[in-house]
């Protein structure tokens, strides 16, 4: 396994590839690239469609509205955002927050790749149906496939794989928060019952 040292040093690596990138038209309306944050070392990484308006000034994924609601959720699961690495499919902010096209997530998939290969978490959480789309490479209907826990490879890592709503859904209806509610609490329920904690080295 390698030294967190050297996890750290190939994830910086990444950022200043990302900060340059102009691989897809995004770089011509982004205000900032938004990679990921997080310990080197997480064993639980959760993964978004894009960044969204407040994401493109802060940098940082899922500080805005929804990740406000996010927050609340890795709660009720007993979890810390700050023991989790947090991402994207897509590292910049799509115009008027459109769902990124095909070719922006293919062109990107790099950058998710490299998240995913560098760090090796044992769990992803996949925040909405393009992020699990993008990582079982199938269709995903996640009204239906919500809260399923399911075996993945991406990037040629293997990991658990947990489905539910992005958060931002919860602040458009009232069903797809209660939904969002029981994801998070069968996740906890998970975590214990396999002794997943992220704190659990």
């Amino acid at each position: 396994m390698p030294e967190k040292g050297e996890v750290e040093k190939v994830l910086r690596q990444l950022r200043s590839e990302a900060e340059i990138c102009r691989r897809c038209g995004l770089y011509r309306t982004r205000t900032n690239v938004v990679f990921g944050v997080g310990p080197a070392s997480a064993r639980i990484m959760l993964v978004g469609e894009g960044p969204g308006f407040t994401e493109d000034k802060t940098k940082i994924p899922f500080s805005g509205a929804a990740g406000k609601y996010l927050n609340n959720l890795l709660h009720e699961a007993g979890l810390r955002r700050e023991d989790l690495y947090v991402t994207n499919v897509v590292l910049c902010r799509p115009p008027q927050n459109r769902d990124p096209l095909p070719d922006e997530i293919e062109t990107c998939r790099h950058f998710l790749g490299g998240h995913i290969s560098i760090i090796k978490p044992k769990l992803v959480v996949a925040l909405g149906r393009i992020a699990a789309r993008t990582l079982l490479g199938r269709y995903v209907g996640i009204s239906r496939e919500h809260g399923n826990l399911l075996d993945c490879t991406y990037a040629g890592a293997k990991f658990k794989l947990f489905l539910t709503y992005h958060p931002a859904a919860a602040l458009y209806g009232a069903e797809a928060k209660q939904k969002l509610q029981a994801d998070f609490k069968k996740l906890g329920q998970i975590l214990r019952q396999t002794g997943r904690e992220p704190q659990d080295r």
